[in-house]
């Protein structure tokens, strides 16, 4: 299942960093960004830079521990293996999420930014996502994502003008 999400940044693609903003990105700055997220961290250890998010999806709790692919200041991938979804916050299963930020230029004074998720499942949880609406509930919590984490990048970006 893959989905997009896009929003506009107030400013040119190379004022944009969003591998910078991903890894200074608060606990409280990720909660405020979408009404189902509970928590975020950032971890650096010898595999590299990565950070864990639990979020809440249609009833369903996921936590995720991404690992950074790849991370420059106008796109970032980030994967995550062995994600925990917790079905109805009970059932535990595993699945993969790759998670890219990307930012675009639109025009002179401004930027597209894209937030791309691809959520690998089993077969059988497939099955399962579809007729419990879970596609509905993806996109839908990614458009509100996109927006909250957007808003976030320009409020950041406002700021840095404004010093």
């Amino acid at each position: 299942m893959r989905y997009v999400a896009q929003a506009v940044l107030d400013a040119p693609v190379e004022r944009v960093d969003l591998a910078e903003w991903l890894f200074t990105l608060t606990d409280a700055e990720y909660q405020a960004s979408a009404r189902g997220h509970h928590a975020a961290g950032v971890t650096v250890d010898d595999r590299g830079r990565g950070t864990v998010n639990v979020e809440s999806v249609g009833g369903n709790l996921l936590v995720q521990h991404y690992r950074a692919v790849r991370a420059d200041p106008a796109f970032v991938e980030m994967y995550s293996p062995t994600s925990r979804a917790y079905l109805y916050h009970l059932v535990p299963v595993v699945c993969r999420v790759r998670w890219i930020l990307e930012a675009e230029p639109a025009d002179e004074r401004s930027s597209v930014f894209s937030c791309t998720v691809d959520v690998e499942l089993p077969p059988l949880l497939r099955l399962l996502a579809r007729v419990t609406a879970m596609p509905f509930f993806l996109r839908k919590h990614l458009v509100e994502e996109t927006a909250g984490f957007a808003a976030d990048i320009n409020r950041k970006l406002a700021l840095a003008r404004a010093a």
